[in-house]
């Protein structure tokens, strides 16, 4: 629902109001906490506050409360979608499983994780119906990377390395830095061929960074879903202007100039080792990992260990207790075949919902997705704000468009009914109710 109040009806598709809203003061207060919280995600680990954990939570935490109160001052709220019904029905699912959890106290707190990020997505659904708010969301997680990638690049150039010749900032590690950049870079992209003049170049600069810090961080997995990133490039190209293929050859040079004068030999050569990891190397141990949660689902295949034991339940098959470093897995042992149906299911919708959108907008969160998937094979993103927030942002992108092809529709069913008279007015009545 638009933030600001409705004069001429309801979109029965995506339960919007169509036009004329009054100005929300609360709704832009708890807009721009969001903002500021999207803002800090890409960096969320560099401020630990001692009461309240990151400062996202905290962050979070007054986003939620102008929410309630923008919901409050609106008296509505609006119909969720498909794919929000399946958000609602996984976070419950993870709280239930508290009951026969392995380790409830881990289960807790995992339960405690999902509703928090089920907030977040339905305060995007709320309070950004629009694209330029949308859009406003997407920047600020953009500018949020220029933090965390800067900082990566300082830590290389004072020689503070996370690991062996590998660098990272905002206190996020390695492989965390490589593919936050990673499902950046396709957002920035498309901001940028949306954008004119100085933003144009602030998004380009930003892309040059986000490659320059994949490198730096010398992550696989933020390697390979940095490429599949790039994608975006060429399916996108006979759109360009000439302007904007000028900009892109420039931050292609930068890009490439960085990476061959900032970034290491020994960050070449651990990227290298990708093919030989793939076909007969441990992926650093994650093999092991993998079938230690393949292990626990034959174990529990239907209820899982519960949301969040994996670590714990681990030391059953590993010697010390390990993250699943794979979403998928780590969701098919945790929640078992109902968790993990309700996961599926998600992504399934997501993936109609970016088909249905316009081209541009579909060739962008297609990719988007595409990468996801990499970052989410490397990594537990199940539980991640970059994940749940891009979620969010992908369905309010949809319902936005889906209200805009409404609006269309009844314009043209409008134009089409003739002169006016009593009788063609009753028509226009009738099918504005619809």
């Amino acid at each position: 629902m638009s933030r600001y109040g409705s004069q001429y009806g309801e979109d029965k598709l995506t339960r919007t109001y169509l036009h004329g809203e009054t100005s929300a003061p609360f709704s832009k207060v708890a807009f721009a906490a969001l903002w500021l919280l999207v803002f800090a995600i890409p960096w969320e680990d560099a401020i630990w506050l001692p009461e309240y954990g990151t400062a996202t939570r905290l962050i979070g935490m007054l986003a939620a409360g102008l929410g309630v109160l923008a919901f409050i001052e609106k008296r509505r709220i609006r119909f969720p979608s498909a794919a929000h019904v399946v958000m609602i029905l996984f976070t419950m699912w993870a709280c239930i499983s508290y009951l026969w959890s392995a380790y409830p106290e881990a289960t807790a707190l995992q339960a405690s994780t999902y509703c928090q990020l089920l907030v977040m997505a339905w305060l995007i659904w709320e309070l950004c119906p629009d694209r330029r708010d949308q859009e406003r969301l997407m920047q600020a997680y953009i500018f949020g990377t220029f933090v965390s990638s800067i900082d990566t690049l300082y830590q290389f150039l004072t020689h503070h390395e996370v690991a062996y010749q590998r660098y990272t900032g905002a206190g996020l590690n390695a492989d965390q830095v490589g593919l936050i950049m990673a499902v950046s870079i396709p957002i920035s992209y498309y901001l940028l061929i949306q954008s004119r003049k100085l933003l144009a170049w602030v998004y380009g600069l930003q892309l040059a960074l986000a490659v320059t810090s994949i490198l730096l961080s010398a992550g696989r997995g933020g390697f390979l879903a940095g490429f599949v990133a790039l994608s975006i490039v060429p399916v996108t190209s006979r759109r360009l202007s000439p302007l904007q293929k000028i900009t892109i050859l420039c931050v292609i040079f930068l890009a490439v100039g960085s990476s061959l004068f900032l970034v290491p030999a020994t960050s070449w050569e651990r990227i290298s080792t990708i093919p030989e990891e793939v076909a007969h190397g441990s992926l650093n141990q994650r093999r092991a990992i993998w079938s230690a949660c393949w292990e626990l689902f034959r174990t529990h295949p239907f209820l899982g260990v519960g949301a969040g034991a994996f670590r714990e339940s681990s030391t059953r098959f590993l010697p010390v207790p390990v993250i699943p470093h794979n979403t998928f897995l780590g969701v098919l042992a945790e929640q078992g075949i109902i968790g993990f149906g309700l996961f599926c299911a998600l992504l399934a919708l997501l993936v109609l919902s970016a088909k249905a959108m316009a081209l541009l907008t579909r060739k962008l969160w297609m990719v988007f997705l595409a990468v996801w998937v990499v970052a989410a094979s490397d990594l537990t993103w199940d539980n991640g704000k970059s994940t749940w927030f891009f979620f969010g942002l992908l369905l309010a992108q949809w319902a936005s468009m889906a209200r805009r092809e409404h609006a269309r529709v009844t314009s043209k069913s409008f134009m089409s009914v003739g002169a006016p008279s009593p009788h063609n007015l009753q028509i226009v009545r009738f099918r504005g109710a619809e």
